[in-house]
């Protein structure tokens, strides 16, 4: 790994696994817990043409850097800042295997 990368993680997360459990009548209870923490780097994202009238399009996004980690995808949240980020993609850089880059909404 590359130091010009690794200088480059300078924010710290937290990352939370969606439990698949259920409530009294069947809806998804929302429950996270602990999955560990990363360095990543954080950038914003412009809304491009795919997010033209998408009701998703008026939350903010997020792209994350961060060390190919297995078990990484939609049922994953990651706590930045007191912030939540939804993970809605998950991308590993095929030139740089030891590097995937998350796509994140914002959740409120």
């Amino acid at each position: 790994m590359s130091g010009e990368f690794a200088g480059a993680l300078r924010e710290r997360v937290t990352i939370e696994r969606r439990l698949g459990d259920r409530d009294a009548i069947a809806g998804a209870t929302g429950r996270h817990v602990y999955d560990g923490a990363a360095w990543v780097a954080v950038a914003p994202l412009v809304p491009g043409a795919d997010a033209l009238a998408d009701a998703r399009s008026a939350l903010p996004r997020w792209q994350v850097t961060m060390r190919k980690r297995e078990g990484i995808g939609p049922w994953t949240r990651l706590v930045w800042r007191g912030r939540f980020l939804r993970v809605a993609s998950a991308l590993s850089d095929p030139r740089d295997p030891a590097r995937m880059t998350l796509t994140c909404d914002e959740l409120r």
